[in-house]
């Protein structure tokens, strides 16, 4: 079994009307890493999300969606395989990656912000 390493930049979980909460702000788009607790893949694309969100700061909201605590939402978003990350952005979905991508998560997000992540940008 593998655990994820101590996490000095905890990114939030979210699922149900806290999650449609964060979808439904136009203002920051979202990074969603779906998961599985028992996943061990999963774990390998938390220092890229950790990354991310310390760097761009407020303008890209990270959260983690357990798919098993949250199995309609990931019906919604039509999820076959963890780790899924999905980067939403005034409605709609605009990136994907499935398994474990850093360099895609990264660059659909700079694709998205810009390049450079740094928050001072």
């Amino acid at each position: 079994m593998t655990s994820l390493p101590p996490d000095p930049f905890q990114l939030p979980v979210a699922g149900g009307g806290e999650l449609e909460d964060l979808l439904q702000d136009p203002s920051r788009p979202v990074l969603l890493d779906f998961f599985a607790s028992w996943c061990g893949p999963c774990a390998w694309i938390v220092p890229t999300l950790r990354a991310l969100a310390e760097e761009c700061g407020d303008r890209l909201q990270v959260v983690k969606v357990d798919v098993e605590a949250e199995p309609e939402v990931a019906r919604r978003f039509r999820i076959g395989s963890v780790p899924t990350v999905v980067l939403w952005s005034a409605g709609e979905e605009v990136g994907r990656s499935v398994g474990v991508e850093p360099p895609v998560v990264r660059g659909m997000v700079e694709a998205l912000l810009g390049p450079g992540t740094d928050p001072g940008s």
